[in-house]
Formats: C-alpha cells, sequence, structure tokens
C-alpha cells in the first residue's frame, strides 16, 4: 500500500491507499512532506482526521462489526434458511478462510491498525512534541518524601491519546475475532517488517493496557475537550483500558499449540489482575463526575438519530459520522421501510428507504421486566410498505428500534439509503458502570456497595421513579446475595442495555456461558415451532431456564397478533409524528380481551379512545375515508412449521456451525474440526438436568480463521488453528 496524503471534504486524510493487503505497504513518506504535516498542531489535527477516518468506513464501526460480524445471541439474531455450509456466514459460525468478508474485517482492521501507527510515529518524532510533567516533592508526618507526578497536557498530548485509544479500538476488535495476531505498535514505513509476528492475545492486551494508562494521564478531560463526545476524551481512554482489561481476564477460545483442531475456553491465571485494571479504571470515569444517566434511554438514541450530542450524559464517546457520507446505522437497525420512489406522495416516503435487517430473536422482548421502559421502545413488530402502510412483522427475529432514519425530524429524502450520519455511541456511561460492578464483583466474590450502586444507577434510568423500591433498590439487594446472582442481574442488565452493539456475545464469552445461552435460544425455537403443532419436547427445560418455571413459554408468544391502523398519537416508543402505526392489542403473550368488539367499540370500552382514532389501510394509501365503526382488527399469523409437520429451516440452521437439527428431530452439536455429533438433550426441567445438558456442551467456535491470503503472503509465518 502506498502512503497518500488525500483531502475529503477540507479535511486532510492521511490514509491508505488501499485496504486490499495487510502490511503491504512502501515506507512512502519523506522527512519533507512529514515535516510539513507533522511541523503545526493545525496541520497534525487534519493528519489525526485520516486516523477517524478509519472507525468511519463501512468495513468497520460504519457497518460491518454491527451487522455481518454481530454474531448470534439470545439477543441479536439474524434468522438463516440455508440447510448446508456456505463459508461466508459468521453470523451462524459457519465460515471458511477464502470468505471475501472475513478477508475484508482483517484488512480494514489492520489499515486502521496501520494509520494510527503511522500517526503516532510520526507525532512522537516531530519537533513539535512533548511529553513534560512536573513532579512536586511533598514532605510525609514520617519525614519521608512523597513525589506527585503532574502531566503537562497539550492539544499535541491530546491527540496523542486519542490515535492510541483509536488503536486499541482496532486491536481489540482482532483479538475478539480472531484470538492471537499478527502485533506491531510501528508503522511499516519504519520497519519495513511486512508480516509481523503473531503475538498471544495476553501480550497484545498487556502492550495496549500500558500504552492507554500512559497516554490517558495526558488527555483531556470531558469538562476540558469542548468537542466530546465527538472527539476521544480522558474518561473515554480510562473507559477503554477498562474494556481491554476485562477482555483479558475472562474467557476466550484458545487452541492448543500442536494441534490444529482441538480448542477449550480458558482464561489468564493471573485473570484477577486484570479485573482490578477493569475497576480501578471504570471507577476512574465514575469519580471524575463528568457523566450521568439524566436523559431517558429512548432520548439517547434519538437524539442521535437527530444529530444532536449532549455532553456529559450517557455517550462517553460517539463516533462521528457524517450525512451524506458516512454511517449505515440507522438503515440496517430500526423498522424496514420500503420507499416508492415513483410516488413521493406516501407518508413514509420522505425518510428513504431501510433495511431494518439487524435485528433480535423473536423472544428476547420476553426476557424484560414488564416495567422496564426500554422494552417497549427497543422491541419493533411493525415495518413499512411501499405505500406508507405500516405491517406486522411475525418473524424469526424482530426489528431493533434503538436506532432508525424514521426517528429524524426530517427525513433525508426518499432517494436514500445508507451514509446516515447518525453517531454511534461507542462508549456509553451505562457500559463504565456495569463493567465497574462486574469487576467489583469478581474482585470481592460479592459485589460491595461500588458494585450495587453502579447497577442501581442504571436500573433507576430504566424504570419510573415509583417503582424504585422495588425494581431497583429490593431488585438489587436480592441480587446481591451472591456473587452468582449478581452477575448473572448485571449481565442482564448488559443485556437489556445493549441489543445491537456488538456486546452480548462478548460478555458471554467472557463469562464462558456462550454454549449455554446459544444451545437455550435453539431450544427456546424448537419449543415454540413444536408448540404450534402439538406438544413441545422440551417445553418445561427451557420455562424452568429461562423464567425458573413461573412462565410459560409457548403462551408468551401469540400464535395470533391482534391489531388496528391507527393515526400517531405521540407514543413516547414511536418517536416519528407524522407516520401511522399500530395499536397491538396482544404484543406480549396472548390477548385476554375479546376482537369479536371492533377497534372503535373496544378503545372505548377500554378509555383510550380519546388517545386512538382508528383508519383504515385504504385511508393511509389512498386518503379515503371510512367509517370508525365499521372498522375490524387486522389479525397477523406466523408458521413455524411446514404443510408435512417439519419445523422451518429457520429454527434448525440458524445456528448451523454450533447447533442444528433436521428433519428427523435430531439434534447435533459441533465440536472439535467441525465434527458434527448427534446431542442428546435431557428434556427434565430439574437443575441437575439443565446443568447436565451445559456440562456436555462443546465450545463454541466463534474465533474466525486467518484470511487465506494473509496466510499466502506470510510464506507460513501464519497458520490456522481451531479445525480450520
Amino acid at each position: 500500500m502506498k502512503i497518500n496524503k488525500i483531502f475529503i471534504g477540507g479535511m486532510a486524510l492521511l490514509a491508505l491507499s488501499s485496504c486490499n493487503d495487510y502490511l503491504d505497504v512502501e515506507p512512502a513518506t519523506n522527512a519533507a512532506t512529514m515535516e510539513l504535516v507533522y511541523g503545526t498542531e493545525s496541520e497534525v489535527d487534519k493528519a489525526l482526521n485520516g486516523v477517524y477516518a478509519k472507525i468511519l468506513t463501512d468495513g468497520t464501526f460504519g457497518r460491518q462489526l454491527y451487522e455481518t460480524f454481530q454474531l448470534n445471541s439470545d439477543v441479536d439474531f439474524n434468522a438463516n434458511s440455508n440447510e448446508t455450509a456456505q463459508g461466508n456466514q459468521p453470523r451462524r459460525f459457519d465460515v471458511r478462510s477464502d470468505a471475501s468478508n472475513v478477508e475484508s474485517l482483517w484488512n480494514n482492521l489492520y489499515a486502521g491498525v496501520e494509520a494510527a501507527n503511522e500517526f503516532i510515529y510520526n507525532l512522537k518524532n516531530s519537533d513539535i512534541y512533548a511529553e513534560n510533567a512536573e513532579i512536586t516533592a511533598i514532605p510525609q508526618t514520617d519525614g519521608s518524601i512523597e513525589e506527585i507526578t503532574t502531566p503537562e497536557v497539550t492539544n499535541l498530548t491530546q491527540m496523542m491519546g486519542e490515535a492510541k485509544v483509536i488503536r486499541a479500538m482496532f486491536y481489540h476488535e482482532l483479538l475478539w475475532y480472531f484470538g492471537d495476531v499478527p502485533f506491531t505498535l510501528e508503522p511499516t514505513s519504519a520497519t519495513n517488517e511486512f508480516t509481523p509476528a503473531v503475538a498471544k492475545r495476553q501480550v497484545i492486551s498487556d502492550a495496549l493496557i500500558k500504552d492507554l494508562q500512559e497516554a490517558a494521564e495526558f488527555m483531556k478531560s470531558d469538562k476540558q475537550l469542548s468537542e466530546a463526545p465527538k472527539r476521544i476524551s480522558q474518561e473515554a481512554a480510562y473507559a477503554m483500558i477498562a474494556r481491554l482489561a476485562l477482555q483479558a481476564g475472562g474467557y476466550s477460545l484458545n487452541h492448543n499449540e500442536g494441534d490444529v483442531s482441538s480448542y477449550e475456553m480458558t482464561r489468564p491465571s493471573n485473570y484477577k489482575q486484570y479485573y482490578q485494571i477493569a475497576y480501578d479504571y471504570a471507577k476512574k470515569v465514575k469519580d471524575a463526575g463528568g457523566h450521568n444517566l439524566t436523559n431517558s434511554y429512548r432520548d439517547v438514541f434519538v437524539n442521535e438519530c437527530n444529530y444532536t450530542n449532549v455532553p456529559g450524559d450517557d455517550p462517553i464517546f460517539e463516533i462521528p459520522f457524517v450525512a451524506g457520507s458516512t454511517s449505515c446505522w440507522g438503515y440496517y437497525q430500526g423498522p424496514t421501510n420500503s420507499v416508492n420512489i415513483d410516488d413521493p406522495n406516501y407518508s413514509n416516503s420522505n425518510w428513504g428507504a431501510t433495511s431494518g435487517s439487524v435485528r433480535t430473536t423473536y423472544f428476547y422482548r420476553y426476557s424484560f421486566d414488564e416495567k422496564d421502559q426500554r422494552r417497549d421502545y427497543i422491541s419493533g413488530f411493525w415495518y413499512y410498505a411501499n405505500t406508507g402502510l405500516p405491517t406486522m412483522r411475525m418473524d424469526y427475529a424482530m426489528h431493533n428500534n434503538k436506532w432508525s432514519k424514521l426517528w429524524s425530524r426530517t427525513g433525508l429524502g426518499s432517494n436514500t439509503t445508507s451514509a446516515t450520519g447518525i453517531n454511534f455511541a461507542y462508549i456509553r456511561y451505562a457500559d463504565v458502570l456495569l463493567m465497574l460492578a462486574e469487576a467489583d464483583n469478581e474482585l470481592n466474590d460479592g459485589p460491595t456497595d461500588v458494585g450495587e450502586d453502579a447497577l442501581k444507577i442504571v436500573r433507576r434510568r430504566a424504570f419510573k421513579s415509583e417503582d424504585h423500591a422495588d425494581k431497583v433498590e429490593t431488585y438489587v439487594t436480592n441480587a446481591a446475595a451472591s456473587k452468582e446472582k449478581f452477575l448473572k442481574a448485571v449481565l442482564d442488565e448488559r443485556k437489556w442495555e445493549f441489543a445491537g452493539e456488538n456486546m452480548r456475545w462478548k460478555d458471554l464469552v467472557r463469562n464462558n456461558m456462550y454454549g449455554e445461552k446459544l444451545f437455550f435460544t435453539f431450544l427456546d425455537y424448537y419449543t415454540i415451532a413444536e408448540s404450534h403443532g402439538g406438544g413441545p419436547t422440551y417445553g418445561d427445560l427451557v420455562n424452568q431456564y429461562d423464567f425458573n418455571g413461573e412462565k410459560d413459554l409457548p403462551t408468551l408468544c401469540p400464535a395470533e397478533i391482534v391489531s388496528a391502523y391507527v393515526e400517531n398519537y405521540n407514543d413516547p416508543n414511536f418517536p416519528n409524528q407524522s407516520l401511522f402505526m399500530f395499536y397491538i392489542m396482544n404484543p406480549y403473550g396472548e390477548s385476554t380481551a375479546t376482537s369479536n368488539t371492533k377497534p372503535a367499540q373496544w378503545f372505548i370500552n377500554e378509555g383510550l379512545d380519546d388517545k386512538y382514532k382508528v383508519v383504515s389501510s385504504e385511508y393511509i394509501t389512498a386518503g379515503t375515508e371510512f367509517k370508525a365503526t365499521d372498522l375490524q382488527w387486522v389479525k397477523t399469523t406466523m408458521n413455524w412449521a411446514n404443510d408435512d409437520g417439519t419445523l422451518k429451516n429457520q429454527v434448525y440452521y440458524s445456528l448451523y456451525g454450533y447447533i442444528r437439527g433436521d428433519e428427523f428431530n435430531n439434534i447435533k452439536v459441533v465440536s472439535n474440526n467441525g465434527s458434527v455429533t448427534n446431542f442428546y438433550v435431557n428434556p427434565d426441567n430439574t437443575q441437575a438436568a439443565i446443568d447436565d445438558n451445559i456440562s456436555r456442551l462443546p465450545a463454541v467456535r466463534y474465533i474466525l480463521p486467518y484470511p487465506q491470503e494473509a496466510i499466502a503472503r506470510s510464506a507460513g509465518a501464519y497458520k490456522n488453528y481451531y479445525g480450520y
């Protein structure tokens, strides 16, 4: 790759001219050019834009990491009906080393590393950069002297820290997806080393943590950095250290050095040292006092969809996308919006098409407490046809409505698709608080007041004030009864907070629970599909695991959704007030109310007629009025089984590379070297049966293979394990 200086939209972007080959780089910079670019603060700031540009691309944080590579779990889910291997579907653990999307991810992440390395190296070696600190000697009562070092924070040290955090972001993802990887903190132009040696993930984590610990002290806090949260602050650096430390101290999939096929989940023997680092740096963020959770959960994301930055609230660092140029956020998330560009007169036209393909499991909404205000905002039951007609979504995966182009107050235009410019809060205060709670619990074999308070802060935002005594205080007190209960409470809170943010599968891996959750997610689908055709085989088992036997999954999942078209009445969970919407009678289970009464009268009977004005589909599409008293409920059903009684392929094959079924009702698991074996599921609803099933599960092969091309370029230095 040649290093070129390019200008885009008035910004000088120090960027790689090609992302196709990792470290196929010519050392192209010369002293005169570097002296010009790194000769003044303003030029350095422009060069830093080139490093930021690498996190804006569709190949990294703009799309792929949160769509193609957001692996399936009990929260995030992409249904797949293909009954054979495809080789390019990482979400269902079905990839090969020649998959183009795996190669693209590898190249794009390393292109980001290279851009950051180049910037850091050149700034560090420039004539204008210096890291100075004032050392103050403080006499102590015992006669000793304590030295306090106060770093001198400048605009240049701040920019150095920003680049180092971005570099850590890229390596953080490489460690998650590929495990042990080639590692260097030097640019290729300085080393001429095109194939750096593969380093152990713990070595990489140690180096990155140490690097950020030093850099963070020379950075500006949120209160000092006027561009926050669109620029990386000291608090963002602290939070990144905590993330790296939890990743390093948690479980991960590791191979045996001499065996290309074997792998198992392990964690470092000194893992508590990493949890201590995570605790210390998460607490630094909390103690800094620069953030709170004042805004509602909904408004955090609606603000992003309306390009509104709120310093000091939940977002600590938002990736700063540009409308019309970068970001797929709000295009792949939220309701599907089909637009007829030949007839822009429909109510949904001005917002442009959306995909809506980044979704949650069908069952995710049932995991929430009924009073949790996050539930109804996130869970999306509808999408829009190209006539502006709201259409019910009963599917294997449901819309995640946290972000959407439709939530913007003014549409981007009927011809628009992606390039929404909607920011993504890569680091949120809620994440920091829950990392603090998790680390506190692990270090002390149960939570202290610090961990309990952190969890309470997150839950207070999720519930109305009148529910805080029960849903916050009592809930956390009960959870704090043991280390195991509190960990479950923290991970549950993360489940409800971070859907769509590519965190759930990582949280589960870190705590060695990924296989367990995938297994029961598969059984959830299997059970609900069987229940629509007869008695479910594993109903008692999943009811015990999911709901402690207090709820029945098939009863929660209605066979038929009953709804009515209504005008938008300023529903707080539906931010776009310009579009028609549904009133759904039974979104969370079979309805106890009768649908024999027509909607208009039913609303009167329920005392809801002041909120809901019923309309017809003809009125939405053609403006033709109908008498409200004549309008009927809309009934939507879903078929989980084929005519011959076999279950739909989406039930069998969405987790293809780990657990799958077949038309003979066999359940199979995939273990080392891709071997597929029948798996006996103990259907009993006892804890012993649950533990027995979990104990026999193989590890999930979530690690991706090194790309074939990277292996070839390394001349044998790089080698695939994990059965690839």
